[in-house]
Parts: structure tokens; sequence; C-alpha cells
């Protein structure tokens, strides 16, 4: 059997356990409904992802556009944002889930994109999720 490398920090194992590790216990296993579910969920993804462009264009500030964009288009976490935008981490946040007042959550990118959502009572937002909730229940 190899040797310990901590360069690579890998554990050595024999195959012969890996083996009789059953597919349902592995790691990465996969039901049908899982499977189901991921691809009515990238499905949905991409056909709402034109009106969800168009509604942050809409209804939102350029600078919480700029923030939506870089927090979860390109996945940047709220302190890089803040160091690319040289502003401080607590008003990134601010600029995308907005602050309590009174008990109440003001401004905020997100809570003005919920709202307009809310508004709209039809259209493609609304017809892909009633695609994915009878996806859903196809699956199972």
């Amino acid at each position: 059997m190899a040797q310990f490398n901590p360069d690579f920090w890998e554990v050595p194992i024999d195959s012969s356990f890996l083996e009789n590790v059953p597919t349902e216990g592995a790691l990465w296993f996969e039901t049908r409904e899982d499977r189901e579910r991921r691809h009515a969920m990238r499905e949905f993804f991409q056909r709402v992802l034109p009106a969800v462009e168009e509604l942050i264009e809409a209804q939102l500030t350029g600078r919480q556009k700029e923030v939506i964009r870089l927090y979860y288009f390109q996945g940047l976490t709220q302190e890089d944002i803040a160091a690319q935008l040289e502003l401080s981490q607590s008003t990134v946040s601010r600029h995308l889930f907005g602050t309590v007042r009174n008990g109440r959550k003001v401004g905020g990118a997100l809570n003005k994109l919920r709202k307009a959502v809310e508004r709209s009572t039809s259209g493609p937002l609304n017809t892909a999720l009633s695609q994915l909730q009878e996806r859903f229940a196809e699956a199972v």
C-alpha cells in the first residue's frame, strides 16, 4: 500500500473497500427524481433569466444593478464587491438586502425585485414557475 503523501493530502484506501460501498450510498449519487428536478431547475432559470434581467434594468438603481450582477451573476462575495466598488461590506449588504427600520424591511435590490415579481400577474415568470411546478409533480 502507498505511503501517506502530505503534499497531496491523500489517504490511501484499499479499492476493495470502495467496491463494497453501495451506489446509493455514494457521495454524489443522484436518483431519477433528483436528476429530473436538476434539469427542470436549469430549464426554469434559462427561461426566466431574460425576464429577470429586464426587471433588474427597469426597477433598480445603477449601484443596485452593479451589486446584483457582481453578487449573483459573477458569484463575488460581499467583501470582494466592496473592495471592487470601494464601498464597505455593510453598504453592499444594504444595496442587496435592504435594512430594517421600525420593524420593517426597507430598501434593497432583492426587495424591489420581489415586489415587482409579485405585481406581475402574468408573463414569462409566472408561466415558467407553473411549468416548473408541473415538472416537479411529474418527477415524484
